[in-house]
C-alpha cells in the first residue's frame, strides 16, 4: 500500500461510521445518503480516498463529529460502481491509520487535517519470538473461520508477514465489537496487540471446535446437524 501523501492528508474528507477500519482491510460501502455522495465525489476527484472514523453512535441523517485526537483509518478507494440518483457502491481498502489533528471544514461534509502513526519501535529479537508463537493459531483462526463463514471482513490476499500490519489485519477479522475493535486499532505495541489477538483467537477457536466437529460428522455421514 502506498503512503498516502501530506497534501492529501492535510484536508481528508471523513466519513463516521459505526464500524472500524484496520491498515489491510477490505470496506465495501453503499453511499446513498446526499452529503455522503458529494464527499465521496470529493474524494474520488482528490487523490481517491478519504478517511473512516469509528462512532459508535453514527446514525443515518445524524451528524456526528470525531473527537480532535480521536483514531481512524485512511481508506484507498479502489472501484466504483456508479448507481441512480448519484448513489454507488465502492471498495477500498485501509492504508494507515490516523489521528485527527483539527476539523476544517463541517458543512456540507466533514474534512480534516490528519496525523499518520504507526506502532512505536520494540525489541525486535522479543517481537519476533511473540509473532512465531501467535502466527500459526491466528492462521488457524482465519481457515476455520472462513470453513464456518464467520469472518467480519472479507480476505482477498495472503496474511501479511510483518507483525505490525499482521496484527492489524487480524485485528479486522475478529468476532468482536466494534469497541474492542477500536481499542485494538488505537494501540501503538505491536507486542501487546499480539498478546490481546492471541487471547482473542483462542476464544475463538474454542467456540468454533464444537462447530466445526459437527460440520465435519455432517459431511462425512449426513447425520451431523448444524447449530
Amino acid at each position: 500500500m502506498d503512503i498516502v501523501s501530506s497534501e492529501r492528508l492535510d484536508e481528508l474528507p471523513l466519513f463516521p461510521l459505526a464500524t472500524v477500519l484496520f491498515p489491510g482491510a477490505i470496506l465495501p460501502l453503499h453511499i446513498f445518503e446526499e452529503r455522503y455522495k458529494e464527499m465521496m465525489r470529493y474524494a474520488i476527484e482528490n487523490g481517491g480516498v478519504f478517511g473512516l472514523s469509528y462512532r459508535n453512535d453514527a446514525a443515518i441523517g445524524r451528524e456526528t463529529l470525531p473527537d480532535v485526537g480521536s483514531v481512524g483509518c485512511v481508506a484507498q478507494i479502489n472501484a466504483v460502481m456508479p448507481l441512480d440518483e448519484g448513489r454507488m457502491n465502492i471498495i477500498s481498502t485501509g492504508a494507515i491509520r490516523y489521528r485527527v489533528a483539527q476539523l476544517k471544514q463541517v458543512v456540507p461534509f466533514l474534512i480534516a487535517r490528519v496525523n499518520p502513526f504507526q506502532d512505536e519501535p520494540e525489541s525486535e529479537s522479543e517481537l519476533d519470538r511473540l509473532f512465531n508463537d501467535t502466527v500459526e493459531v491466528c492462521k488457524k483462526f482465519v481457515s476455520v473461520a472462513q470453513t464456518l463463514d464467520e469472518l467480519s471482513a472479507p480476505v482477498n490476499q495472503e496474511l501479511p508477514e510483518d507483525p505490525e500490519a499482521f496484527s492489524l489485519l487480524i485485528s479486522s477479522l475478529l468476532p468482536i465489537d466494534n469497541d474492542s475493535k477500536q481499542h485494538l486499532l488505537e494501540i501503538t505495541s505491536t507486542r501487546i496487540r499480539l498478546t490481546r489477538l492471541r487471547h482473542y483467537v483462542t476464544a475463538a477457536l474454542s467456540s468454533y471446535s464444537e462447530r466445526l466437529k459437527i460440520q465435519d460428522r455432517a459431511k462425512s455421514n449426513g447425520h451431523g446437524k448444524l447449530q
